[in-house]
């Protein structure tokens, strides 16, 4: 699903994604960091070796030198001595990064692909910029301030459509009617574009609400709330948290998530570092859940504050957490942010659950050992076998909770009912063809061929509970497949044929419904929430059979 998700977004939005691995919790409020108005090299104190030399360098050195690349050189240098989290952060990184967690960046808000030399708008976003100058779903632009955007690649194209918010972007826009084709020109003011960190929330049947989040950032608690509203409108009295795949964000964040599921007083986390004392952090009035059943997913790539929510609330015996184990990220970083839009993270504490415990994973055998540490669970099993999940903890510390449930530190949450990766489906067929975007490839151009709307079906749920992909259509995909010199094996096919029609419903109906629809077809196969789900019905959602 992951793969299939990622090709989708040739998008705006996916402009601002982390590009520098796992997300980081940090302590401090939301919109806060340290400001340091200097520039390296420092020369302020004679005992700055460091900027002493990278001055000399500068002043004596025999050759020209970058002095600012050797300066970032020498600063990663220092910074891959310590933890694995503590991190020099380039401005163009920590400029998407902080977009990232706060919520919003500048440009005009459209999500876009790449069909046969014109870009294709697969999404427009609610009262952005583009909305607002008219642009919708299906439109295709055909030029960026009257230059054709045929050879572009998706890089050069966001750069030409982001921008400062208040300045201008013209477009050659080629609308789609019961008429036919038109060519028009669209003036769009770039302005502040939300970045959603909830994908979506629907009802999974008459009485179960689901709701994923992708990252913990400034708006979270608020989406969060709005959803929660919308969940409860529609009779919520169990929810399943989706928090697979989530690699963190604001520590805050995840405090106020927490918050809304336990009671008045309860300890959430607690911080504390060699400089840093104990810090606590608890729940406050009235939560919008604290009673009904709750259901949290994990799995190998919810880290930080993902592990903060899930560990307080196992702590608590507040919720069944489902799935695999987490990451294993229990650092807390402070941001020191510089006058030329760079920052340092800097690990200044370790974060624990209200039962004491630390579930940061070694780091001793050095970073790539510590990046590589997930693969080693494949590669060993325990991403298959719940067995193999419980070795990875036979030598952890054990805590107990008020029942007597054992739990675990030292490497991430173990998850209180174990589901294996689902591999029942996969093949190396699927995987390549996915990754090489040709499934989404095809999509787009089934939908064009097809003439389909969204009009083409009564609802999201008519569309889930009747389409489906043709042999035929298959053939003409494996066609395509093979036509790009790509191997195609019969017993792959046989094992995949119903993952990659999955694949196709699921793309069509985001194209239609945005990520609601996406997930709500993916989430009909998806083993996690299906045994998430208890009440033995046919869902709101389609056709999922509980067991």
């Amino acid at each position: 699903m992951g793969t299939t998700k990622n090709n989708l977004r040739f998008a705006l939005l996916a402009a601002v994604m982390m590009a520098i691995g796992m997300l980081v919790g940090s302590k401090m409020s939301d919109s806060s960091s340290v400001e340091l108005n200097f520039n390296f090299p420092f020369t302020s104190r004679s005992t700055d070796k460091m900027g002493r030399i990278l001055q000399v360098i500068q002043d004596r050195y025999v050759d020209s030198i970058d002095i600012e690349k050797l300066e970032e050189e020498s600063i990663n240098g220092i910074m891959s001595k310590l933890d694995p989290h503590s991190q020099y952060v380039p401005p163009d990184e920590y400029r998407a990064l902080s977009e990232s967690l706060e919520g919003n960046f500048d440009g005009i808000g459209i999500e876009f692909y790449m069909l046969k030399d014109t870009l294709l708008v697969v999404n427009v976003v609610s009262d952005g910029p583009a909305y607002n100058a008219g642009l919708v779903a299906g439109d295709k632009i055909i030029t960026v301030n009257n230059k054709s955007i045929v050879g572009l690649k998706n890089s050069e194209l966001i750069k030409q459509l982001r921008g400062p918010s208040g300045t201008v972007v013209n477009l050659g826009v080629k609308k789609v009617s019961a008429h036919g084709e038109s060519l028009t020109d669209v003036k769009i003011v770039r302005g502040k574009v939300p970045f959603n960190s909830i994908e979506t929330s629907y009802m999974l049947n008459a009485e179960t609400g689901y709701i994923k989040i992708i990252r913990f950032a400034a708006t979270t608690h608020k989406e969060f709330l709005k959803s929660m509203n919308k969940l409860k409108q529609h009779g919520l009295k169990s929810l399943v948290l989706d928090l697979r795949g989530n690699g963190g964000g604001y520590l805050r964040a995840a405090i106020a998530i927490a918050d809304e599921f336990l009671p008045n007083g309860q300890l959430i986390v607690y911080t504390q570092g060699r400089k840093q004392g104990k810090e606590q952090y608890f729940a406050t009035g009235s939560g919008e859940f604290e009673k009904g059943n709750l259901i949290v997913l994990i799995d190998e790539n919810s880290a930080s504050a993902s592990e903060i929510v899930a560990g307080a609330l196992q702590d608590t015996e507040r919720a069944t957490i489902i799935g695999r184990r987490s990451f294993g990220k229990g650092l807390v970083q402070d941001q020191v942010a510089f006058s030329d839009g760079s920052a340092l993270r800097l690990t200044v504490a370790r974060y624990y659950t209200p039962l004491g415990r630390c579930i940061q994973k070694p780091y001793a055998e050095g970073i790539n050992v510590y990046k590589n540490e997930v693969g080693e669970r494949l590669k060993h099993g325990e991403l298959y076998s719940a067995d193999s999940n419980k070795i990875a903890f036979l030598n952890a510390p054990k805590f107990v909770t008020r029942s007597g449930k054992t739990v675990y530190g030292g490497g991430g949450i173990m998850p209180d009912e174990f589901i294996p990766i689902d591999t029942s489906s996969s093949s190396a067929l699927y995987s390549y063809i996915s990754y090489k975007g040709l499934i989404v490839d095809y999509t787009y151009d089934y939908i064009e061929r097809n003439n389909l709307t969204q009009n083409s079906y009564s609802s999201l749920t008519d569309f889930v509970n009747s389409f489906e992909m043709s042999d035929n259509e298959l053939k003409l995909l494996l066609k395509m497949v093979k036509d790009q010199k790509i191997n195609v094996n019969e017993p792959d096919v046989k094992k995949s044929k119903a993952l990659i029609k999955n694949q196709v419903k699921a793309i069509i109906a985001r194209r239609f419904w945005n990520d609601e629809g996406f997930y709500r077809v993916l989430n009909t196969r998806d083993q996690i929430v299906l045994k998430s789900v208890s009440n033995p019905v046919a869902t709101v959602a389609g056709n999922i059979k509980l067991k």
